[in-house]
């Protein structure tokens, strides 16, 4: 069976011959029965109306018209099939599987007329009777032909919703993979810095060195704790809702400023203009964004002075970290994965971002972002 679905061509061929064979068995002479067998032309004759059929997947209309046109010819030249005629009905069968009815209508009553009008020009002895039967025919080969056409209509819409959720799915993951890659990123900055300070000091200054401990405990709990919220959605839920921690946002910004603090960093975070509410994806995109540019200046800047700056603009809001350049800052690729999660994150909003080193000294980062009554609200 999979072979002859793999092979359309070939299986259409093979139909072509039986049906071919079943035409020239049937074949009679005018107002002969079976067995008043015809010459060898009428043999033939009866055989070519098989012929269309080795192409009816690829041009259905034109089969079913050829395949009719052939059908008359054989009747008025003489000829009768006194088996019937399947090949009429399979390309009929073929454009209902295939086409919508308002395609399928026109072809299939040119079909229908035709062969009334052969019939009743043919030899046919009970044109009332030949004429129900064929009614009945081209009546279940509609509906069956209808049927599958529909079915197929369904199994394309359930491939179709597949496709989508796999998408939905992949593009949720990789929501999922910016999200942990902002907080291992962050915190394993902030634990790096903190152990360094605590083997640093461990001896001349323990409590200092106890402080650094006590930062690293913070930080590893409120690590774990984005973690496994994170990666819950990637299982079944099996918690009460609520159990985890709401998605960071822009009332958490002194909380992240103030670990980058204990971390080392000195940063100075202002607000300004009038406060304005802004969907929980938008507030999430400026925190994540906020949270990966401090990182980075902890990371390549550790002795510099940094700026967190949050203004509520008329039409968006508009946030920006910028770093003195103290510090000796390490050789990166400006297109590393933080960067481009950055530039995703403005996109998904109607955002925009600006990267890049400042004057006369340091680096930075501003992010811009367009209200929701000015973009239609959350992402599409």
């Amino acid at each position: 069976m999979r072979i002859l679905r793999a092979r359309p061509l070939g299986t259409d061929s093979l139909l072509a011959a039986a049906v071919g064979l079943f035409l020239f068995a049937g074949a009679a002479v005018h107002h002969g029965s079976l067995g008043d067998r015809p010459g060898l032309f009428g043999l033939l004759f009866a055989a070519a109306g098989a012929v269309p059929l080795a192409v009816r997947r690829r041009y259905p209309i034109s089969v079913l018209l050829v395949v009719t046109v052939l059908v008359g010819a054989f009747a008025l030249a003489g000829y009768r099939a006194t088996l019937g005629r399947p090949d009429l009905l399979i390309a009929a069968y073929t454009v209902w599987a295939r086409y919508p009815a308002r395609q399928a209508w026109p072809p299939s009553l040119f079909a229908a007329a035709g062969f009334e009008v052969t019939m009743l020009l043919g030899d046919s002895a009970n044109p009332i009777g030949d004429t129900v039967i064929a009614v009945l025919q081209a009546s279940a080969t509609v509906l069956i032909g209808h049927s599958i056409y529909l079915r197929g209509l369904a199994l394309h819409a359930t491939a179709e919703r597949a496709d989508r959720a796999e998408l939905a799915v992949v593009e949720e993951r990789l929501r999922i993979a910016r999200e942990l890659h902002d907080v291992v990123s962050h915190h394993l900055s902030v634990i790096s810095v903190q152990a360094n300070l605590a083997r640093y000091v461990f001896e001349s200054a323990p409590d200092t060195a106890r402080g650094a401990l006590d930062t690293i405990t913070g930080t590893t709990t409120e690590a774990l704790d984005e973690l496994r919220r994170l990666l819950s959605v990637l299982r079944p839920p099996h918690h009460e809702p609520g159990e985890y921690r709401p998605q960071p946002g822009l009332e958490e910004l002194p909380s992240l400023v103030g670990r980058v603090r204990e971390a080392g960093l000195t940063v100075r975070l202002r607000v300004a203009g009038t406060r304005r509410t802004l969907p929980s994806g938008q507030q999430l995109c400026a925190y994540r964004v906020a949270q990966e540019a401090l990182t980075n200046v902890l990371k390549h800047a550790p002795g510099s002075f940094a700026t967190l700056d949050v203004e509520y603009l008329s039409d968006a809001l508009r946030l920006s970290v910028a770093d003195s350049g103290g510090g000796p800052r390490a050789e990166g690729n400006p297109a590393g994965h933080g960067l481009v999660g950055m530039r995703e994150r403005a996109r998904m909003y109607g955002g925009e971002i600006e990267i890049g080193p400042r004057e006369p000294a340091g680096f930075e980062v501003v992010l811009t972002l367009p209200y929701p009554d000015r973009t239609g609200g959350e992402p599409k």
